[in-house]
């Protein structure tokens, strides 16, 4: 098990309703646990493309990283880890 905190910014904290949470997983993988959380909170639409990668514009960080940078959607996550999620653009969802 795993619980990280989620920072919500951008049209996700608009989506979402919230600036940030905390997720708990039985998983520790990134792509499962980002996964699970956008499904959640139903922003899937912005974050994740169809195969479950990370949308050309959207950006993940880890601890403050991009997750491109730490091993991508692969990487292990550890308890008190900070994701953020950010969709940056403004358009009609």
């Amino acid at each position: 098990m795993v619980t990280v905190t989620v920072k919500f910014l951008s049209i996700a904290r608009q989506r979402v309703g919230a600036s940030e949470s905390e997720h708990v997983s039985a998983e520790r993988k990134l792509g499962v646990v980002l996964k699970e959380i956008v499904e959640a909170y139903h922003i899937s639409d912005i974050i994740l493309t169809e195969s479950a990668e990370v949308r050309p514009w959207a950006r993940v960080l880890v601890n403050g990283r991009s997750q491109e940078f730490v091993g991508g959607l692969g990487v292990e996550l550890h308890d008190g880890d900070r994701l953020t999620l950010i969709y940056p653009y403004a358009e009609n969802f």
